[in-house]
């Protein structure tokens, strides 16, 4: 399914990289299996997601998947953008060649790449991408922390 693109700005992305380490640490500490969002839990990533401005998590979970969404076309060679589509054709052509895989291994992750093939509609907001662009190396940095 198609994510739902918004437009970005500095602002987003800056209230994004400030607000991610403390809904990092709160998920963190969240149990995987569960059913149901803990509504305590929710509260603390809802004030949270506040603190830095955004309308509350799921506010901060749209810019964080448009942010990702246009990361995921940056080629890290050259930190252009080329698409989603581009690299995941590129990424094929290395997993098909990629020998160390087994091959349960490399049809999971021919499957997971066939998906974000189906997902790769193009980009609505085109001045998205200079800003990610932008801010590449501290989202980067943020991911690293991980």
């Amino acid at each position: 399914e198609p994510i739902r693109q918004i437009a970005l700005s500095e602002e987003k992305i800056t209230q994004f990289l400030a607000a991610r380490p403390a809904l990092d640490a709160l998920l963190a500490k969240a149990p995987a299996s569960a059913a149901a969002p803990d509504p305590r839990l929710l509260k603390a990533l809802n004030d949270a997601a506040r603190k830095d401005g955004f309308a509350d998590y799921a506010d901060y979970e749209t810019v964080a998947i448009n942010i990702v969404w246009i990361l995921t076309g940056i080629d890290p060679l050259n930190k252009k953008y080329v698409g989603v589509p581009a690299l995941t054709k590129l990424e094929v052509v290395n997993l098909l060649s990629d020998k160390s895989l087994s091959p349960k291994q490399h049809k999971l992750l021919l499957e997971a790449l066939h998906m974000q093939m189906l997902s790769a509609a193009p980009v609505k907001y085109a001045a998205n991408v200079p800003l990610v662009v932008k801010f590449y190396d501290k989202l980067l940095a943020a991911d690293a922390k991980d």
